[in-house]
Protein backbone atom coordinates (compact mmCIF):
# COMPACT_ATOMS: atom_id res chain seq x y z
CA UNK A 1 0.00 0.00 0.00
CA UNK A 2 3.06 2.37 0.66
CA UNK A 3 4.22 1.68 -2.72
CA UNK A 4 0.52 2.76 -4.40
CA UNK A 5 0.55 5.89 -1.91
CA UNK A 6 4.35 7.01 -3.23
CA UNK A 7 3.44 6.19 -6.69
CA UNK A 8 0.02 8.23 -6.42
CA UNK A 9 1.86 11.21 -5.13
CA UNK A 10 5.06 10.77 -7.35
CA UNK A 11 2.89 10.27 -10.63
CA UNK A 12 0.63 13.31 -9.73
CA UNK A 13 3.94 15.59 -9.16
CA UNK A 14 4.98 14.56 -12.69
CA UNK A 15 1.61 15.28 -13.95
CA UNK A 16 2.01 18.96 -12.39
CA UNK A 17 5.64 19.72 -13.86
CA UNK A 18 5.18 18.23 -16.88
CA UNK A 19 1.78 20.21 -17.41
CA UNK A 20 3.20 23.46 -15.70
CA UNK A 21 6.59 23.07 -18.34
CA UNK A 22 3.90 22.52 -21.28
CA UNK A 23 1.87 25.55 -20.43
CA UNK A 24 4.59 27.92 -19.86
CA UNK A 25 6.42 26.65 -23.47
CA UNK A 26 3.06 26.77 -25.16
CA UNK A 27 2.68 30.34 -24.02
CA UNK A 28 5.69 31.56 -24.81
CA UNK A 29 5.94 30.19 -28.28
CA UNK A 30 2.12 31.67 -28.45
CA UNK A 31 3.03 35.57 -26.85
CA UNK A 32 6.39 35.20 -26.98
CA UNK A 33 6.39 36.09 -23.37
CA UNK A 34 6.37 34.42 -19.97
CA UNK A 35 4.04 35.42 -17.44
CA UNK A 36 4.84 36.67 -13.81
CA UNK A 37 6.26 34.09 -11.33
CA UNK A 38 2.51 33.68 -9.33
CA UNK A 39 0.99 32.86 -12.12
CA UNK A 40 2.87 30.28 -12.48
CA UNK A 41 3.05 29.11 -8.80
CA UNK A 42 -0.56 29.11 -8.80
CA UNK A 43 -0.57 27.12 -12.02
CA UNK A 44 1.33 24.50 -10.52
CA UNK A 45 -0.75 24.59 -7.55
CA UNK A 46 -3.80 24.05 -9.19
CA UNK A 47 -2.42 21.34 -11.58
CA UNK A 48 -1.43 19.73 -8.74
CA UNK A 49 -4.30 19.50 -7.14
CA UNK A 50 -6.38 18.39 -10.46
CA UNK A 51 -3.70 15.75 -10.78
CA UNK A 52 -4.00 14.39 -6.90
CA UNK A 53 -7.88 13.46 -7.92
CA UNK A 54 -7.72 12.77 -11.20
CA UNK A 55 -4.83 10.17 -10.14
CA UNK A 56 -6.70 9.00 -7.51
CA UNK A 57 -9.77 8.40 -9.47
CA UNK A 58 -8.46 7.24 -12.96
CA UNK A 59 -4.77 5.91 -11.35
CA UNK A 60 -6.51 3.98 -8.56
CA UNK A 61 -9.12 2.17 -11.17
CA UNK A 62 -6.40 1.27 -13.76
CA UNK A 63 -4.35 -0.33 -11.01
CA UNK A 64 -7.08 -1.80 -9.24
CA UNK A 65 -8.45 -3.39 -12.79
CA UNK A 66 -4.99 -4.30 -13.96
CA UNK A 67 -3.53 -5.66 -10.90
CA UNK A 68 -6.79 -8.14 -10.60
CA UNK A 69 -6.47 -8.78 -13.98
CA UNK A 70 -2.82 -10.02 -14.06
CA UNK A 71 -1.98 -6.84 -16.48
CA UNK A 72 0.10 -4.91 -14.65
CA UNK A 73 3.06 -4.62 -17.27
CA UNK A 74 5.21 -2.23 -19.48
CA UNK A 75 2.89 -1.51 -22.18
CA UNK A 76 -0.84 -2.26 -20.74
CA UNK A 77 -0.26 0.67 -18.08
CA UNK A 78 0.56 3.45 -20.93
CA UNK A 79 -2.25 1.93 -23.16
CA UNK A 80 -4.90 2.69 -20.24
CA UNK A 81 -3.86 6.01 -19.80
CA UNK A 82 -3.53 6.99 -23.75
CA UNK A 83 -6.71 4.87 -24.87
CA UNK A 84 -9.03 8.21 -22.99
CA UNK A 85 -7.02 10.68 -24.81
CA UNK A 86 -7.60 8.51 -28.02
CA UNK A 87 -11.17 8.90 -27.69
CA UNK A 88 -11.29 12.28 -26.74
CA UNK A 89 -8.82 13.22 -29.65
CA UNK A 90 -10.79 11.23 -31.94
CA UNK A 91 -14.16 13.10 -31.00
CA UNK A 92 -12.84 16.29 -30.00
CA UNK A 93 -9.43 17.48 -32.50
CA UNK A 94 -11.31 20.30 -35.34
CA UNK A 95 -8.15 21.95 -36.19
CA UNK A 96 -4.56 21.15 -37.01
CA UNK A 97 -3.59 22.92 -33.78
CA UNK A 98 -5.42 20.86 -31.89
CA UNK A 99 -3.75 18.23 -33.21
CA UNK A 100 -0.36 20.00 -32.57
CA UNK A 101 -1.31 20.13 -28.80
CA UNK A 102 -2.04 16.43 -28.42
CA UNK A 103 1.29 15.07 -28.73
CA UNK A 104 2.46 17.05 -25.56
CA UNK A 105 -0.89 15.70 -23.95
CA UNK A 106 0.66 12.45 -24.85
CA UNK A 107 3.85 12.87 -23.81
CA UNK A 108 2.35 14.09 -20.53
CA UNK A 109 0.55 10.84 -20.38
CA UNK A 110 3.34 8.40 -20.84
CA UNK A 111 5.26 9.98 -17.87
CA UNK A 112 2.63 9.89 -15.70
CA UNK A 113 2.27 6.26 -16.67
CA UNK A 114 5.95 5.17 -16.47
CA UNK A 115 5.92 7.31 -13.12
CA UNK A 116 3.10 5.32 -11.61
CA UNK A 117 4.45 1.57 -13.17
CA UNK A 118 8.01 2.45 -11.74
CA UNK A 119 7.10 3.23 -8.09
CA UNK A 120 4.01 1.18 -7.66
CA UNK A 121 5.61 -2.74 -8.78
CA UNK A 122 3.33 -5.59 -7.59
CA UNK A 123 4.18 -8.62 -6.24
CA UNK A 124 3.44 -11.79 -8.95
CA UNK A 125 3.60 -15.00 -7.69
CA UNK A 126 5.10 -17.58 -10.61
CA UNK A 127 4.27 -20.80 -10.09
CA UNK A 128 7.43 -23.56 -10.30
CA UNK A 129 7.93 -25.58 -13.80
Amino acid sequence: MKNLFIAWLASSVAFSIAFVGFMVLWVWLDAGTLRPWNAMLRLGFLAFVAALIVQFLYGGLVYFVLTRAGLWNFWTIPAAYLLPLAVIGWFAIDTKREALGMIAWVILFLIVAYVSWFLAPIRTRHKAP
